[in-house]
């Protein structure tokens, strides 16, 4: 059993943003502007003790794009980002807010005269001052420095007007780079390092099934660390999932359709992350939802 902590908090949030999408020819440009207001107050039910944070912080983000004839577009784009920790340390301070930053270098590509869409993405993001917590803990910690590197690939390829299939994969390494412990230049617990998801999607065109959509789906994900002290690895899964649709206006429901969406199809028991090698969780069981939508 773990002990019982009663705290009040309470965060007022204020932020005005600024956006602009620009285009000059073959250019395209993308720059936005926030600046936030925060005041938060923590309040110990049990103690009466109270701790408070004011804090005003500007973020922004500016993107490049350039689109050549032949359907490639090589972009850089740049983002800053500013988040309030309503979480308390072991002394029942306030955590000082999260600040991070983005670089993302990348190229896309759409071949002339088809709807395929193929692009790859470099990335480095920066966070400091981020919020953790131990289930045996009844405070949060801040990192002080968590950097992730890694390369983003996807493909969206269209075989027929039938058939199409995407992938994506990720090769992303997240790293604590600086701490207050002896974990410092390890990889971060519960980040696989390999993540890959495919999906094929089928619609019926004529006949008996013509208004019927099917779609199967796997996701990989590996290399997953069980602790920040790098001792253990979670074990490497993969998942299926499935969606089964249907055009209800075949039938005379215009503008209607419903579907069935799988996830964990085959009901796989498997450990989805650690925070340390005392406590694992495991992953969702086998879910499927229903739904039907109107358009009007």
């Amino acid at each position: 059993m773990y002990p019982e902590v009663r705290q009040h908090r309470a965060l007022e949030q204020t932020g005005v943003y600024l956006q602009d999408q620009m285009s000059y020819g073959h250019w395209h440009a993308n720059l936005g502007l926030r600046h936030d207001w925060v005041d938060i107050t923590n309040t110990d039910q049990d103690s009466g003790d109270t701790s408070s944070l004011n804090d005003t912080q500007s973020s922004g983000r500016a993107g490049l794009l350039y689109r050549f004839d032949s359907g490639f577009a090589p972009y850089l784009s740049y983002t800053t980002s500013f988040s309030p920790n309503s979480t308390t340390d072991q002394n029942g301070d306030l955590l000082a807010p999260s600040e991070g930053e983005q670089v993302e270098l990348g190229v896309k590509y759409q071949p002339p005269g088809t709807r395929d869409q193929y692009s790859i993405a470099l990335f480095d993001i920066t966070q400091e001052n981020v919020a953790t917590k131990l289930p045996n803990e009844t405070f949060h910690r801040a990192t002080g420095r968590i950097e992730s590197r890694g390369v983003e690939l996807e493909a969206h390829h269209r075989f027929t007007d039938a058939l199409s299939v995407q992938a994506a994969y990720s090769h992303t390494d997240v790293t604590l780079a600086k701490t207050d412990d002896a974990n410092e230049g390890n990889r971060s617990n519960q980040v696989p390092r390999h993540q890959l998801a495919v999906w094929g999607n089928y619609t019926f065109q004529s006949g008996a099934l013509a208004g019927v959509d099917t779609g199967l789906g796997l996701r990989y994900h590996a290399d997953i660390q069980a602790d920040d002290a790098n001792t253990e690895k979670v074990p490497n899964y993969t998942l299926v999932d499935a969606t089964l649709g249907y055009d209800l206006g075949r039938v005379g429901l215009d503008n209607m359709s419903a579907r069935l969406n799988a996830t964990n199809l085959l009901d796989k028991e498997y450990v989805a992350s650690c925070y340390d090698l005392n406590f694992c969780y495991f992953g969702a069981e086998r879910s499927v939802t229903a739904s039907f939508h109107y358009s009007f």
